[in-house]
């Protein structure tokens, strides 16, 4: 990689490059953070002195295996310890919050983006309209930093919402949640107001994939999606290095492109989705036509009626296996599509609603095979990866953190 000099490096840019590095590497030598970037080593001597400087960056020292001469006679090294750079956790703190159905969580992440404290409120979120859901927010999220405040001694310096269902990135609007009866809620402008700071939302797909962008253990370089099962169908998609939500903030809903246009009803009020044959209430609705279950909600099933439906199957109910079944071919045809259009590197499957996917993927490669053009059978790489830890709201902080970076570089004014 070719370096700039120092004269014809923009700082800014730079130094936020810097940050992000820091931030996804975890503490690295000047030198690591130079080859990463492109930057010489003078500069990369000056930019991180200035975010030392700012408070943003500390050194700490690292190991001096890499670094000094062996010992022939006990493999052991030689040399001082390499000094690395790393990101002052308290520099800055941010708030995460994740709505879904009856339920809202709220995390508090520090400036290296880790979560330092998280709450769980359950409330019936179908059941507030526009106005009571903001005033819920503000009233949790009031609680929240008056309970942690002991994290840091500073107000958060931005709040990031995902939201289960479609929302306009760009306006701050919930178009539609299956948490929410009521469609095209305004919300970020309300709390910005009363928070200040950047307030900023994106669904709950989008967050993962985010999440995903920023740890190097989970994907490789290059363009990635990751699709969401679980109530709903969602995508998040990965494009040169960020998260595409398109021109009006709402794209890769791949839930919602069709599998059958006369097919069955999907929750959006369309028939047909992809959403309509594999989401959870879509199994469940079906279910319901081959054996008799309980008498629970139906429209909104909870993880425990999705698991006694998954355990049955693995028992012997070959009705209820097929279910499983067709939902993972439906599922490998939308994924053909998606490798037709876009041609990712790699997929990922996650979410609560993979919790059959070894009883879905043998049909979803099927699916694949039927419904893909032979010549683009060479990838990407599919990955299954196990829903043991939701990383919806690691996500959402990360935004945050992004969106920070940027802002907090930004030219202030000249006074008068």
């Amino acid at each position: 990689m070719s370096r700039r000099t120092d004269a014809d490096t923009p700082r800014q840019p730079s130094q936020i490059a810097i940050l992000r590095y820091l931030r996804i590497h975890g503490p690295a030598a000047r030198i690591d953070i130079g080859t990463a970037t492109g930057l010489s080593p003078a500069t990369v001597t000056s930019l991180t002195a200035d975010l030392m400087a700012q408070g943003l960056v500390q050194e700490s020292q690292g190991s001096n295996g890499t670094n000094g001469a062996t010992n022939g006679n006990h493999g052991a090294t030689r040399g001082r310890p390499k000094v690395l750079l790393d990101l002052v956790p308290n520099a800055a703190c941010v708030i995460g919050v994740k709505i879904t159905i009856n339920l809202i969580e709220i995390a508090l992440g520090n400036f290296k983006g880790e979560i330092e404290t998280s709450s769980e409120h359950s409330i019936n979120t179908r059941d507030l309209d526009e106005a009571e859901l903001i005033a819920t927010l503000i009233k949790l999220i009031d609680g929240f930093i008056a309970d942690h405040k002991g994290f840091s001694s500073r107000p958060p310096v931005g709040i990031s919402i995902a939201v289960q269902g479609v929302c306009d990135s760009n306006s701050g609007e919930i178009i539609w949640s299956p948490a929410l009866r009521h469609r095209n809620i305004a919300l970020t402008k309300a709390l910005g107001e009363r928070f200040g700071g950047i307030v900023q939302m994106s669904n709950d797909a989008n967050c993962i994939a985010t999440a995903i962008s920023q740890n190097t253990n989970l994907h490789r370089d290059g363009d990635f999606a990751v699709i969401m099962l679980g109530y709903g169908i969602g995508m998040g998609l990965v494009l040169n290095g960020s998260v595409y939500n398109g021109d009006f903030g709402t794209a890769a809903e791949f839930g919602h492109t069709k599998y059958q246009p006369d097919g069955p009803l999907c929750n959006c009020g369309r028939r047909g989705c992809l959403e309509a044959y594999i989401g959870d209430y879509a199994i469940l609705r079906d279910a319901r036509g081959l054996i008799d279950l309980p008498d629970a909600n139906s429209l909104h099933p909870s993880e425990e009626q999705m698991m006694d439906l998954v355990e049955r199957a693995r028992k012997g109910d070959e009705d209820l296996a097929d279910l499983f079944r067709h939902a993972g071919k439906v599922l490998g045809y939308g994924i053909a599509n998606l490798i037709a259009l876009l041609g990712p590197k790699q997929i990922f499957i996650t979410g609560s609603g993979a919790r059959a996917y070894d009883m879905m993927e043998p049909e979803l490669q099927r699916g694949l095979s039927q419904a893909q053009v032979p010549e683009l059978r060479r990838g990407p790489q599919i990955t299954h990866l196990a829903w043991d830890k939701d990383l919806a709201l690691q996500g959402a902080i990360g935004q945050s953190l992004l969106r920070h970076d940027e802002n907090m570089f930004q030219a202030a004014p000249v006074a008068n």
